[in-house]
């Protein structure tokens, strides 16, 4: 067990609609701000991607250049081009469990050379009871609210003091926990996902992060729906199955959530000494 165990709460006050697609959007989210306050990219994601970007147009103006400084340019670029691709799979990946599967129950970023000695370990636990199931795939998230949404990070003096030191570029691995049977294995192959028997075991060196996402309204039940004329219509057909028990909801929870790892692998990147992006 590792020992330096935090728990952060992280309000979504300005989410009036919880969906599976903004879920994603948060988590993808929160793992742009870790791979940025952690070093392991130079800038923001966006900012990141857009210069990565760009190189592909000026490759295609600029003439080849037979030299020890133009190959050596053209490796860091290959470098930062194979972190930004594999952080793009990443993102996907999360949106697609999220679509897929509509019950992922945390995420879990580890940063370390491997997944056995983490040198930090971030976990972020979605509100999934809270999640509506009226709005479908609604996805967006407005800039503005998911700014204010990790505004609490930045101002977290806890998770600041954690990062006393400066994090070498390293691997960052994402693990899930998902809500379905261990055995129900059709969706592991096109999500690049494998099935793990128990989660893995933090060194105690690791420090320990839990990211607690809580839904202002998880408690009010979504009524837009339901006060639709129609929707009071197909009433008196008895279509509605009966609602099961809360203790058999949580039963049966415990039971079906597994842990998969992915094999996407996201390689820190920190540019040399030499200006990489003015070239």
């Amino acid at each position: 067990m590792a020992q330096n165990h935090k728990n952060i709460e992280i309000q979504l006050r300005d989410i009036d609609v919880l969906t599976a697609g903004v879920a994603a959007e948060i988590a993808n989210g929160i793992l742009e701000f870790l791979l940025f306050h952690r070093s392991q990219i130079p800038f923001v994601y966006k900012t990141y991607k857009y210069y990565v970007e760009k190189w592909d147009e000026t490759d295609e103006t600029q003439k080849t250049e037979a030299s020890f400084g133009h190959y050596q340019l053209q490796k860091q670029r290959s470098l930062a081009k194979d972190t930004k691709e594999a952080i793009s799979n990443m993102r996907e990946l999360i949106r697609c469990a999220f679509r897929s599967n509509k019950a992922v129950k945390s995420l879990r970023f580890l940063f370390g050379s491997n997944t056995f000695m983490p040198t930090e370990s971030y976990t972020i636990h979605i509100p999934h009871t809270s999640i509506s199931k009226y709005h479908g795939d609604i996805h967006g998230v407005p800039e503005g609210q998911m700014n204010r949404t990790l505004l609490h990070l930045l101002t977290c003096e806890e998770l600041y003091a954690l990062w006393s030191k400066d994090l070498k570029a390293t691997n960052v691995f994402l693990e899930l926990e998902l809500l379905t049977p261990v055995n129900s294995g059709e969706h592991c192959e096109s999500w690049k996902l494998f099935p793990k028997d128990v989660i893995s075991q933090l060194p105690r060196s690791c420090k320990n992060v839990h990211l607690h996402l809580l839904h202002a309204k998880q408690n009010e039940e979504v009524q837009c729906v339901k006060e639709m004329t129609i929707y009071e219509d197909m009433s008196f057909l008895n279509l509605d199955q009966p609602k099961p028990s809360k203790k058999e909801c949580i039963e049966d929870t415990e039971h079906s959530s597994g842990w998969w790892q992915t094999d996407i692998i996201v390689r820190g990147f920190r540019p040399p000494t030499f200006n990489l992006w003015s070239t």
